[in-house]
């Protein structure tokens, strides 16, 4: 089975036509497999969990709006991944959730990968916060 879709961009006077569809969040969980983070994780964690955020080019281009808001003036834009994903493209956020067996080890972690929606590509990656 086939599917293609249509979006047509007008910017800075020039028109463009993409006919792909962005990947599934199966595809991007397996994709985000590839991170060095979660196989890390998946080796030595007791258990798992994952959360996937698709997020359309348009919301993405609001997100880069609000970080040139005066509040982050004095932030790097490396800081939000945002940044990092070309402009017209959507990513998937994928969330992995990590923890060990009882006891001391029971402490767990989260890794942030970020998939562009388009070329499939890991654009970012990080370990996030710790938790009990």
């Amino acid at each position: 089975m086939t599917s293609v879709g249509l979006l047509i961009a007008f910017e800075n006077g020039t028109i463009t036509v993409d006919v792909s569809d962005p990947i599934s969040r199966e595809e991007a969980i397996e994709r985000s497999k590839d991170s060095e983070l979660v196989r890390e994780g998946l080796v030595l964690a007791h258990a798992f969990g994952i959360d996937a955020n698709y997020h359309n080019s348009s919301g993405l281009e609001q997100l880069r709006k609000w970080h040139s808001d005066k509040l982050f003036e004095n932030v790097s834009k490396d800081a939000f991944w945002e940044e990092r994903v070309p402009k017209g493209h959507a990513a998937w956020e994928i969330i992995w959730w990590f923890s060990g067996d009882e006891g001391s080890s029971a402490q767990g972690y989260d890794v942030i990968v970020i998939v562009d929606a388009k070329t499939t590509r890991i654009i970012f990656e990080t370990l996030g916060g710790k938790f009990l």
